[in-house]
């Protein structure tokens, strides 16, 4: 028998041929994710013209964003500076971000009022911005759930939310559209009344709040922003989560394939310019296969949960195609719709909050 001593080189040698499968093992992973973004082709995508921008497509600065949505969410000790290396806002949206900062300081310090407002500030002097927007919806959503959660341990039926989250968020972003006529200001307001039915889902609240949020998407999609993800996703997202069985307000004029109709073009149009996350395109290609579901087309969308599989792996993407693979064609609807039942619960990370875009 022989024993490895430190100076045979046997044990480097091995550890180098572990490093070196890992590293094939990566160029692998990285080849499969290619090969399904590219695959995406195949399956019936709409078309994108070549001149589309990511400007014109809402994906535009996601690094940015995500630099800005970190600092805004970050903890006090960062203070009210904007200081992270490479990180380059428009000068008003960095001073935007001091007093949204601020007003999140006051609603830990228990000014919630106070600091809600000075957060409007914000919004206020970068309209456009969508991690500034979204943060301010996203703290309305957490503010309410809170209140709500604790007037149901009180017993209280019929709540009554106090003077600084009455009617929030969607009068001030009404009041906002109302000022500042742009794509992004009429996002926010249709995603606010989307965090009203995620909040309120008695379908007397959540079928009116789900056609206004569509017909404001739709007036930002057909004014000119046929490709422009965010409202396209946030409308499919609409008529995916419309119970398939239901007689919805618009079911007359709205063709069953709606949903995938709009979130295939997000597909096309991130394949186009080659943008977002691999987690965000696995995102959109189970979301696809979902609507495939709604539409009838099984086969079809098995092939996007695949794809969705082979781009992300993601422990909670790869679970979450792994019980979709389970469903039999006689059980797949309803085993959907109880799947999109429980994405609508999950009130801790509600499904309108834009860093999906940008994490």
């Amino acid at each position: 028998m022989t024993t490895n001593s430190p100076g045979d080189g046997s044990l480097f040698a091995d550890r180098r041929s572990r490093t070196a499968l890992a590293a094939v093992a990566a160029v692998v992973t990285c080849g499969v994710a290619i090969a399904a973004w590219s695959r995406v082709g195949l399956l019936d995508l709409p078309s994108v013209p070549r001149s589309t921008t990511a400007s014109e497509s809402g994906l535009d600065d996601l690094n940015q964003l995500a630099w800005l949505d970190d600092y805004l969410r970050a903890d006090r000790s960062l203070g009210l500076a904007v200081p992270m290396p490479g990180f380059k806002p428009p000068a008003l949206a960095s001073e935007a971000a001091v007093f949204v900062r601020s007003g999140i300081f006051k609603i830990a310090d228990g000014e919630a009022p106070g600091g809600l407002e000075n957060i409007r500030k914000g919004v206020r002097m970068a309209p456009d911005n969508l991690a500034i927007g979204n943060v301010y919806r996203m703290e309305v959503f957490r503010q309410r759930r809170e209140y709500l959660a604790e007037a149901r341990l009180r017993g209280s039926l019929t709540p009554q939310f106090p003077p600084h989250l009455e009617s929030q968020p969607i009068v001030f972003f009404e009041s906002l559209v109302a000022e500042f006529q742009t794509r992004e200001t009429k996002l926010q307001l249709a995603l606010a009344w989307v965090d009203e039915m995620l909040l309120f889902p008695a379908l007397e609240i959540k079928a009116p709040a789900s056609v206004q949020a569509v017909d404001i998407l739709t007036e930002v999609i057909e004014n000119g922003n046929e490709n422009y993800v965010p409202a396209l996703f946030a409308r499919g997202l609409n008529h995916l989560h419309r119970p398939a069985r239901l007689v919805w307000p618009e079911s007359a004029k709205t063709p069953p394939d709606a949903a995938v109709r709009d979130i295939a073009r997000c597909v096309a149009v991130g394949r186009r310019i080659d943008a977002g996350s691999s987690g965000l395109q696995a995102f959109l290609a189970m979301t696809l296969g979902d609507a495939y579901v709604k539409a009838g087309r099984n086969n079809v969308a098995r092939s996007w949960w695949q794809i969705a599989q082979n781009l992300s792996h993601d422990s909670n993407v790869q679970s979450a195609v792994r019980r979709r693979y389970a469903w039999n064609d006689e059980e797949i609807l309803d085993r959907l719709e109880q799947e999109l039942d429980r994405a609508r619960a999950e009130l801790e990370d509600p499904m309108t909050d834009l860093a999906l875009m940008w994490r």
